[in-house]
């Protein structure tokens, strides 16, 4: 057993490793491989450190039969109510995304996956349930993620103990900053909670590097429902700058399309929370002039923006609703206005509780991009319970007939089953997230319409009740 003054050396030498590899990371943030010592370069050429510079409790374990990294080694803390990460480093007062990771693997032979709750920054609470133990599956974990400003140049991240009989336990933890103006109608306290973030038309996680801010983006296609289609865009690039949260131009590049699409399925608690619902949206054709594309968009009730979205060929569009109230079964609904031609589309979103929140349930909107349409909102509380990532969020198509009303319904549900598969905290796709399942490679293993002229548009409607 090493003395406590040579493992207080050993602390400081390692502090000093950690600050230059921060630094060699350009700067956009740190990866933390918990329970392990040393550093490494992944695949994607992401820097990852050990995490004693900024834990003192708890016992690491190496799962020997698990070979990926950050999953192989783990962090467990058989003691205390709460045990805490400190002196991580984050961008001050400017928006960052911390994610925490978690692969049980039966590392303690209990076949249990344990319970626990995680605040980020002392004020962004997350519930992990971790409901599968996923056994010799390394491509699925479960994770939890926020997005939130620090006050500070360093966070902490605190694993609270919910049950005597459940050792909260850690695998990683991320954290990218983000450029000034993404997610910018965020309060200074607030934080988002993901439930999911998804990229519609596509059939492979994204993750970092093909999105610089880190963010993990489940996919979700037509799969073998006929009703709907998987686009991609003939454009030979697609401006992001009229979306303020800057979605990859990856994203952009798919599309889901189909007559009349419903999103259900939502991955939300069966009581009511106030959300913050992103949609993208981009024109994969370029259109001839009988030919246009415009649709309005409800969640349940409520519409999205107070103008239709119109998709513009080579741009991205982006709507923000928030503070409006949503349960797991709540509806994204799309009607095409009476002079659009084409079905409807989408390209991505992004679902989130928020914590601390500072707007109430008055519901606002926000919107942003380069084509035409309004949108934006508020939404507050966070999440109680992690699913894995299934890619929970599933689409439909309405029809006039009651048969295919019927037929749809079956599509949805077989469709559900396919995609209740692998990303983290909440149930994810397989890139998910509230807290969600999620898959693919280590490290990460992130308005509403403008004119033609590239002026951003934006609308806030009034408070609703």
């Amino acid at each position: 057993m090493e003395s406590r003054h040579r493992l207080l050396l050993l602390a400081f030498i390692s502090t000093l490793a950690i600050v230059h590899l921060v630094q060699a990371q350009d700067q956009n943030g740190i990866s933390i491989d918990c329970g392990t010592t040393g550093s490494y370069v992944d695949s994607n050429n992401v820097t990852w450190v050990g995490d004693n510079g900024f834990v003192t409790t708890g016992e690491s374990i190496n799962i020997t039969d698990v070979a990926t990294k950050p999953i192989n080694t783990l962090r467990y803390f058989p003691s205390g109510q709460t045990n805490c990460y400190t002196n991580i480093p984050a961008t001050k007062d400017r928006k960052n995304l911390v994610r925490t990771k978690f692969y049980y693997e039966n590392y303690d032979d209990k076949f249990s996956p344990p319970s626990f709750d995680i605040v980020y920054e002392g004020k962004h609470r997350d519930s992990i349930e971790i409901t599968e133990s996923l056994l010799n599956d390394e491509d699925t974990f479960y994770f939890s993620e926020v997005i939130f400003a620090p006050a500070n140049e360093n966070i902490s991240v605190c694993l609270l103990r919910t049950s005597p009989s459940d050792n909260p336990f850690i695998s990683s933890i991320e954290v990218y900053s983000f450029d000034a103006g993404m997610y910018e109608d965020l309060g200074p306290e607030e934080g988002l909670i993901l439930y999911e973030r998804i990229t519609y038309g596509a059939k492979k996680l994204i993750s970092y590097p093909l999105d610089p801010f880190g963010r993990l983006w489940s996919p979700s296609g037509s799969e073998d429902n006929t009703a709907l289609t998987d686009l991609t865009t003939s454009a030979p690039s697609i401006d992001i700058t009229g979306a303020s949260n800057k979605p990859p131009e990856i994203v952009m590049s798919k599309a889901l399309s189909g007559d009349g699409l419903i999103i259900s399925g939502l991955p939300l608690p069966s009581t009511a929370v106030l959300v913050y619902l992103a949609l993208y949206f981009s024109e994969p054709q370029s259109l001839g002039r009988t030919q246009k594309r415009s649709f309005n968009i409800f969640l349940d009730d409520i519409q999205v923006g107070s103008h239709p979205i119109v998709p513009v060929f080579g741009k991205a569009t982006q709507l923000v609703l928030r503070d409006v109230e949503a349960t797991s079964e709540s509806q994204i609904v799309f009607k095409s206005t009476d002079d659009s031609v084409l079905p409807t589309i989408i390209s991505g979103l992004e679902l989130y509780s928020i914590s601390n929140n500072q707007h109430g349930g008055s519901g606002g909107q926000s919107g942003g991009g380069d084509n035409g349409g309004g949108g934006g909102g508020q939404s507050g509380g966070s999440k109680v319970g992690k699913k894995k990532n299934n890619l929970p969020l599933i689409l439909g198509v309405t029809f006039a007939s009651v048969f295919v009303v019927l037929w749809s319904a079956f599509v949805v549900h077989i469709l559900r089953k396919r995609q209740n598969a692998k990303p983290a905290s909440n149930t994810a796709p397989t890139t998910s997230t509230e807290h969600g399942i999620g898959t693919g490679e280590s490290p990460l293993y992130g308005q509403e319409t403008a004119s033609d002229t590239n002026d951003s548009y934006v609308v806030q409607d009034e408070y609703r009740n």
